[in-house]
């Protein structure tokens, strides 16, 4: 059995965390970019919600749904990571110029647009805003994509 990566987005790495150090270029720890789905859901995925096997427009009415039932038991910063990775992995597999970056060696990750290392797709923080408030974030977040051309 392969033991999988555990990845966090960007701006969900604690920001006092050391720096990486420099990877030589054979190191297979190296950071990678793929356009496979990332699938990391365990929250969620241990609330039933079946609608994370889904990436079609009706599962942003599902998400939205969820965000927005007000459920008193929600750890929102667990929901938020992985409801972000979700809508990262709706992005990647609905437009074929998104794709993950992964960092191995930092367990860092985040979706970068159309060949451009510098346009990022990374919504942990608004999402665990939206989830803490009730307000619906994933149909808001494929338009914004959209507007910059990510889906």
């Amino acid at each position: 059995m392969v033991a999988q990566m555990a990845y966090r987005l960007l701006s969900a790495a604690d920001p006092r965390r050391a720096a990486v150090p420099y990877l030589p270029a054979d190191d297979p720890s190296q950071p990678r970019r793929t356009r496979d789905v990332l699938d990391q859901y365990p929250y969620l995925r241990a609330r039933v919600q079946v609608w994370v096997d889904r990436y079609d427009e009706s599962a942003l009415e599902d998400a939205d749904a969820f965000v927005t039932a007000h459920l008193d038991d929600l750890d929102a910063e667990k929901a938020g990571h992985d409801l972000a990775v979700w809508l990262c992995d709706w992005g990647v597999m609905n437009d074929a110029g998104t794709r993950w970056f992964l960092d191995p060696r930092a367990g860092i990750c985040f979706v970068e647009l159309d060949n451009n290392s510098e346009a990022r797709l990374d919504p942990y923080r608004h999402v665990v805003e939206c989830l803490t408030q009730g307000q619906p974030v994933a149909r808001r977040f494929v338009e914004k994509a959209r507007e910059l051309n990510a889906v």
